[in-house]
């Protein structure tokens, strides 16, 4: 029975996504006939995309006969570990794969999944034959041609399907490791700010702990008046110093990371993307770096990661359409193991915080405000949910952060958060930090300092309680990180430290 390209192409795309796609799709949250219909809308986009590729490659039965069964083993395995192990294809588990032995390989090999693979395999072998012996093209060019406009429809011609279509498959395939290759490039770039820059620290100086926090607003802490209790254990340690005053410029991950990081100021913003971090000069100093990485990582700030001695992933293959649980908490252990080791420590934690989808981020003991989110579709909630839920992982934080402040108490040391940016929640239409809004420039800031830190440095923790009531941007990180640690470098410049009068 012949078959032309296009029944051929559209019924294998129809099978190939019924079959990966749900699976991907499976867990998404929604309420009501809307919800529903918007999960298949988006199912049907991803499918019409992955129709491109499989148009593309069928025009040939030699190409299709080569790409396909490897496509259907390679999605088998990756649908096998979606399922089993909640684990996906992303630039960081790309990264950590490279890094693995055979011997690392060898423990998540099972007959289970040898079996699926095998399935997948011989199914896909199947259709090759069907192409080959029952499909005609008649208009090769043209099918060409067609295939590969619809394979550029999120990249080029609707740019906000990008995301949400590189990030499932069989695109992932691709987008992953795109995205692998940038953060490579990223990380191999020669940056050479402070090669001729010297920095000193004093015997004895402290353990610096600097956490980089998502989307937290400083008007939802209550250690800043919020009329919630969302902080009631950072509220109830007179060592924290807020500063609620701070205000930043960029407001996404992926600029104001790399402005926090950095010397870059609203004079010179682009040394964002063109110095090294303070890092470098905390290393230069004698401090042992490590790095915990709880995000998804972006091009823009990789190479910051690779700057210290020790990079860490707690959670290294979680992507942005992940509704499972995603906790901060799960730094802890790998804290414990490698952030203190010896004296002179500095660890960078990078949390997943207040980021949406908001129930992810925290467990049941910190559901204390409902109803929360049951839906990831903005219109299907109430603004009371949204709240509920945010303030909801901002109880988790607050737990967090004590945590990591009690395996400080009774060493040399300072704890500095600051998060990325803020969060809109639903105020005159605007959620998230999909688009500018002015809850979005004013993140949660904070520093906590140790009794033995306080003992040997009570001019900065005066100079910390005299700045908190003032207005400040987040041009001041970059100094106040060095200062916290006492490091001596012409890089710091004192009147941008927050532990200075």
């Amino acid at each position: 029975m012949k078959m032309s390209w296009l029944s051929f192409s559209m019924s294998v795309t129809f099978i190939y996504s019924l079959i990966f796609l749900s699976i991907e799709f499976a867990g998404s949250p929604f309420v009501g006939f809307k919800g529903f219909a918007l999960l298949v809308a988006q199912w049907l986009i991803a499918t019409v995309c992955c129709g491109g590729i499989m148009g593309a490659i069928s025009v040939s039965r030699l190409s299709f006969a080569l790409l396909f069964p490897l496509m259907c083993t390679a999605s088998a395995a990756l649908a096998f570990f979606k399922v089993t192990m909640n684990v996906q294809l992303t630039p960081v588990s790309i990264e950590l794969m490279m890094l693995n032995e055979a011997r690392t390989w060898s423990t998540v090999m099972s007959p289970a999944l040898f079996f699926v693979i095998l399935i997948a395999l011989i199914a896909g072998i199947a259709i090759a034959v069907i192409r080959w012996r029952c499909v005609t093209v008649k208009h090769p060019l043209d099918c060409l041609m067609l295939s590969v406009i619809v394979i550029l429809i999120p990249g080029c011609f609707i740019p906000r399907l990008y995301v949400p279509v590189m990030e499932r498959m069989p695109f992932v395939f691709y987008g992953a490791f795109a995205e692998y290759r940038m953060n490579r490039i990223g990380i191999t770039e020669h940056r050479t700010t402070f090669d001729d820059i010297d920095a000193l620290a004093p015997d004895g100086a402290p353990d610096v702990v600097f956490v980089i926090g998502e989307s937290l607003r400083a008007d939802h802490l209550s250690l800043n008046g919020y009329s919630r209790t969302t902080t009631p254990l950072l509220a109830s340690d007179t060592a924290v110093i807020s500063f609620p005053g701070m205000h930043t410029i960029p407001c996404y991950t992926h600029t104001s990371v790399p402005h926090i990081m950095t010397p870059a100021d609203s004079v010179s913003p682009l040394r964002a993307y063109d110095d090294q971090s303070f890092i470098t000069l905390f290393r230069k100093a004698g401090f042992t770096t490590t790095w915990i990485e709880n995000q998804n990582v972006s091009p823009t700030f990789t190479y910051f990661l690779h700057e210290a001695d020790t990079l860490i992933y707690p959670n290294p293959s979680r992507s942005h359409y992940d509704f499972g649980k995603w906790l901060d908490s799960d730094i802890l252990p790998v804290f414990d193991s490698f952030a203190l080791r010896g004296d002179r420590n500095l660890a960078i934690v990078h949390t997943k915080g207040s980021h949406w989808w908001y129930n992810s981020h925290y467990t049941d003991d910190d559901a204390l405000f409902t109803p929360e989110i049951d839906s990831r579709l903005l219109s299907e909630l109430s603004q009371e949910q949204i709240v509920n839920s945010y303030d909801n992982t901002i109880l988790a934080t607050d737990r967090f952060l004590y945590a990591l402040i009690d395996r400080l108490r009774y060493r040399n040391a300072v704890l500095i958060f600051i998060s990325d940016h803020g969060e809109a929640l639903g105020e005159d239409g605007n959620y998230l930090h999909g688009d500018d809004y002015p809850t979005l420039h004013n993140p949660a800031c904070f520093i906590w300092y140790s009794d033995e830190y306080a003992s040997h440095y009570p001019e900065k923790v005066r100079a910390l309680r005299m700045n908190a009531s003032k207005r400040w941007l987040t041009d001041v990180m970059f100094h106040t990180a060095l200062d916290a640690a006492s490091i001596c470098t012409e890089a710091l410049i004192d009147s941008l430290s927050l532990f200075r009068q």
